[in-house]
């Protein structure tokens, strides 16, 4: 702004000039004299006389440009009076502009595009035309309410992508939602707990070291770590976030003499080892062992409770190298390692009912193992003694079978036999005979002695008859699909009465039964439908399931309406 004293220019916000201190006018302090809202002012023109002395007249351009800047701040001013005359007619008649009659497009400053265009044009107070709009309908001008269009509707469709693309965001964000909630919440609180102690981080896995039953330790520590362990006596080096080690089970109990229990819970003492050398506690370890028995294997008998008729009886079983055996309290382990561990005891059997036989074994790395036999020999009144050297198998089809009684008793032999001496019967009481064995397999003689004014006495002895295999194998008939199998089923009864010696092939299916082994063959080999036989196992080959072997056996029985072989002697198959 220019200094109407001295004429110098300063800055609109100044209240006074900067040169003499004269109080510069201000816009917005009150109205505007009349003189300015004229027509504005034209710039003060300077005449200077050049050199020549000729006269020219100079516009100052500050003072044009200060005049240009008055007459835009009138209109500026003009603008403003006519704008809030127009909201003001506008607020009286209550409605703004409305319906199809109406034509405006906005522009800066400006109401209506178009002045003749859907205007009206009306002189103001001071003799300007100012713009009013015309309103459209006869009711227009008297405030009638404006009237809108109809409503459209449109149709939605009930399947689409858009209605079913929200609907799968939503499922997928809940399903979402709760798999976080399974995996973080639920899983770790209840299903897979976190372990709150050492103890029950430490992880103890049966294993076998050595062939033997032991446990392998694993105890949670930083890497570098050593852990030791007071009943080992040693360190262990934590490797991969674990301190791992064995130990053998037999490391409990190798020193007790005597264990009864199966079961042994035993107890581990860790240490940790400082940076300083210092050994800390850690949680005792606690853990349960089982305490396997020695072995101890009858071979004969099978079974602890058998009836004999001889005064002595061969019992055979088999124990582990090393082991201690007591039979009735009589050491006999010096025999055990000269035989591979097969113990053979002649015990003596009297006449008087049960005869008990306990043997105790005590093998290394396991607890003791005892087993009574019971071998029952009737009570005589009549003594009738079976020769103790006598055997209970035999190859051929008779056997000499000698005895004592009572001198002057009479014997009677009630099985098959062929020749007899009683010639030291009255004065010894000694005798013999040749029995004879009618059929393949256990064979049984019988004895008979009698005494007046005695109760008799009747010994029966089994001898187990098996021809050789030259003798044996040459009478097999095959049994197979082609006749032989189907000849079985129709004659059983025959075959079986005569014992009929076959000869089978095939796979074994299934074991039924260990003790003695009894398994299931299919004599078809492979060849057509299976055709299943039950085949005993008697001879000195024990059977795998699914190998093929060639056996020769004799007609038993039937079982579960197949065949039922004794099968006696086994062979590698033909092909």
């Amino acid at each position: 702004m220019k200094c109407p004293s001295c004429g110098q220019w300063n800055r609109a916000s100044f209240p006074k000039c900067i040169k003499c201190g004269t109080i510069l006018p201000q816009e917005g302090r009150g109205p505007l004299p009349a003189e300015e809202l004229t027509a504005p002012k034209e710039a003060p023109v300077v005449i200077r006389v050049d050199e020549m002395g000729n006269e020219v007249q100079l516009v100052d351009e500050k003072d044009s440009l200060a005049a240009e800047m008055q007459t835009l701040h009138q209109r500026k001013r003009r603008g403003e009076t006519q704008q809030q005359a127009l909201r003001s007619r506008g607020a009286e008649r209550g409605i703004a502009p409305t319906g199809s009659g109406v034509s405006a497009v906005s522009r800066r400053n400006r109401m209506f595009q178009d002045a003749d265009v859907g205007q009206d044009r009306m002189p103001n107070e001071d003799g300007a035309y100012t713009v009013e709009p015309a309103y459209a309908g006869p009711y227009a001008r008297h405030n009638a309410p404006a009237v809108l269009p109809p409503r459209s509707f449109k149709r939605t469709r009930l399947f689409g992508l858009r209605r079913f693309l929200p609907i799968a965001a939503l499922a997928l964000l809940i399903l979402g939602g709760l798999a976080a909630l399974f995996m973080f919440v639920v899983k770790p609180s209840f299903i897979d707990p976190k372990p709150v102690n050492a103890q029950e981080q430490v992880e103890v896995i049966a294993s076998i070291l050595d062939d033997m039953a032991a446990h392998t330790i694993r105890i949670p520590a930083p890497d570098g770590t050593q852990i030791y362990i007071k009943e080992l006596r040693r360190s262990f080096l934590s490797t991969g976030g674990y301190a791992s080690f064995q130990v053998p089970d037999y490391t409990w109990y190798e020193l007790e003499e005597t264990l009864s229990e199966p079961v042994m819970s035993v107890t581990l003492t860790p240490f940790v080892r400082t940076g300083t050398g210092e050994q800390k506690a850690m949680p005792l370890i606690t853990y349960d062992i089982d305490i396997p028995q020695s072995p101890l294997t009858l071979i004969s008998p099978e079974a602890t409770y058998v009836e004999v008729s001889t005064p002595v009886y061969n019992i055979r079983f088999h124990v582990m190298q090393n082991s201690t055996v007591l039979i009735n309290g009589v050491d006999f382990s010096s025999f055990v390692n000269t035989q591979n561990g097969y113990i053979s005891y002649n015990a003596d059997i009297q006449p008087i009912g049960e005869n008990k036989i306990h043997i105790v074994v005590r093998s290394q790395y396991y607890r003791q193992n005892e087993a009574t036999l019971t071998i029952y020999r009737a009570i005589q009144d009549i003594p009738l003694d079976l020769s103790s050297v006598l055997d209970d198998e035999s190859s051929g089809p008779t056997m000499w079978i000698s005895a004592t009684t009572m001198p002057g008793a009479t014997i009677s032999v009630l099985s098959p036999f062929e020749e007899a001496d009683f010639s030291e019967l009255n004065s010894t009481g000694a005798f013999r005979f040749k029995a004879v064995f009618n059929k393949v397999g256990i064979n049984t003689v019988t004895i008979q002695a009698e005494y007046p004014g005695k109760e008799p006495t009747i010994v029966n002895y089994n001898v187990y008859y098996l021809p050789s295999p030259d003798q044996y194998t040459p009478k097999a008939w095959a049994l197979d699909g082609k006749w032989g199998y189907q000849d079985f089923l129709a004659n059983k009864n025959t075959r079986i009465a005569n014992t009929q010696i076959y000869v089978m092939q095939g796979e074994v299916k299934r074991i039924i039964n260990n003790r003695p082994q009894l398994v299931e063959i299919d004599v078809s080999d492979g060849q057509g439908k299976p055709l299943p036989v039950l085949v005993e196992n008697q001879t000195k080959t024990e059977w795998v399931v699914g190998q093929r072997y060639r056996i020769y056996g004799d007609a038993y029985g039937m079982y579960d309406g197949f065949p039922w072989v004794i099968g006696r002697f086994t062979y590698k198959p033909r092909n």
